[in-house]
């Protein structure tokens, strides 16, 4: 009987195929390090305040977005394959997210439907879904369809005008009604309005110290630049801001990393029911994803894998999941900043993973006095340049049902 022995490079090849992270990083160019730590430095600056801002749109604590960053950050690094595609929480998938969860609450007429804590085990399940579907997706080999996303006339990437600012982060933006709990107490709808009291109280009076953090935050090309945050945590501590003025503020986080953990209580009904929702998820996040991937990867010469990307997706949710996190997706804005800070590789989400474990582990207690105030005028910016003026009158002309319908909904 003879025996075929397959040689060592072609195993690593076929294992490569699914772990693309084995191909790359022997072969790295240990020239680039210096600017994958720097760009990982820089990554880290944005994405940290962001995801606790997303958490807020999806109705979770802040600490929910960390998880994301700890779970994504490294899970796309492994199995990704574009080299500047940045894996994380997006505004889109969070307001997703609160819909899906609020309408699987409301179909189960849970008793525990108002408890944060439900709250929190039925977003962990539904993130577990779109993984799954990702994941199913994936084995399907379903990714054929290379989306671009739509630029601006600078050239830059942006979203679908009109499509976002609709959602969440527009009604944090704008309602200023006073409500009140605590962050992860409320429904979906009412955590982003809670912020946004804040904001309206603290754009008031002495609060004028608000509204020069949220115009600092709103020119600042990157949205997450330290000295505005951390400038922002300063003031509040020293100003007393949540003492003397009753600003609400982030408060005490978690510290240490999270546990694994399934989510329990869910009814089987209500997984299959979510399946619906989290195929629309899939379209929303795999199309920004993937046209991100292509245009980078077209501008600097290499190829994305498409039926890949949708397995690094679903690991990096259903890990996420796992986790406690929010739904994990490719992002435009930080995929931007992480190119324009000159990153060359994953290496620079690994270097962004390093810095968030750090900060979980230790640095959470520096966000104690941060003003939920702030992490809106993080989402206002992030969805303020997705309006891209110049582009609608070509959108009218193209088709007036669809201006009308992004103008008016």
């Amino acid at each position: 009987m003879t025996t075929t022995v397959i040689p060592t490079k072609e195993k690593t090849a076929g294992i490569s195929r699914f772990i693309p992270i084995l191909a790359w990083l022997p072969r790295y160019d240990r020239s680039w390090l210096t600017v994958d730590i720097i760009a990982g430095l820089t990554l880290w600056g944005l994405v940290v305040p962001e995801a606790m801002a997303y958490a807020g749109i999806a109705g979770l604590p802040p600490e929910a977005g960390l998880y994301t960053l700890l779970a994504a950050l490294l899970v796309y690094a492994i199995f990704g394959t574009s080299r500047h595609l940045v894996v994380q929480a997006t505004s889109a998938t969070a307001a997703l997210l609160a819909s899906a969860v609020a309408a699987a609450l409301v179909a189960t007429a849970a008793a525990t439907a108002s408890d944060p804590e439900a709250y929190q085990t039925y977003a962990a399940a539904f993130v577990l879904v779109t993984g799954l579907v990702f994941l199913a997706a994936g084995i399907a080999r379903l990714g054929f369809h290379h989306p671009v996303p739509v630029q601006t006339g600078d050239g830059r990437l942006r979203d679908r005008p009109g499509d976002f600012c609709r959602r969440g982060p527009a009604q944090q933006a704008l309602r200023c009604g006073k409500t009140g709990g605590q962050h992860g107490g409320e429904a979906a709808g009412d955590h982003p309005g809670a912020a946004a009291g804040q904001l309206g109280r603290l754009c008031h009076g002495r609060g004028r110290v608000g509204g020069a953090l949220l115009a600092a935050a709103l020119e600042q090309e990157d949205p997450g630049r330290p000295r505005v945050l951390f400038g922002a945590i300063a003031l509040s501590a020293v100003l007393d801001l949540n003492g003397k003025y009753g600003v609400e503020i982030v408060g005490t986080l978690p510290q240490g990393l999270p546990a694994l953990a399934f989510p329990q209580g869910v009814p089987f009904t209500t997984y299959l029911a979510m399946i619906l929702p989290a195929m629309g998820v899939l379209l929303v996040a795999y199309s920004e994803a993937l046209g991100v991937a292509h245009e980078f990867a077209e501008k600097h010469g290499y190829e994305v894998d498409a039926n890949q990307e949708l397995n690094a997706h679903a690991v990096a949710n259903v890990v996420s999941a796992l986790f406690g996190g929010m739904i994990a997706a490719g992002s435009m804005s930080s995929s931007a900043v992480k190119e324009g800070a000159g990153a060359r590789s994953q290496v620079t989400n690994l270097v962004t993973w390093v810095v968030t474990i750090i900060t979980v582990l230790f640095l959470t207690p520096l966000f104690t006095t941060l003003p939920e105030a702030v992490l809106a005028a993080l989402i206002i910016h992030a969805v303020w340049h997705i309006i891209a003026s110049r582009k609608l009158l070509k959108i009218r002309q193209a088709s007036p049902v669809e201006f009308g319908s992004a103008r008016w909904r």
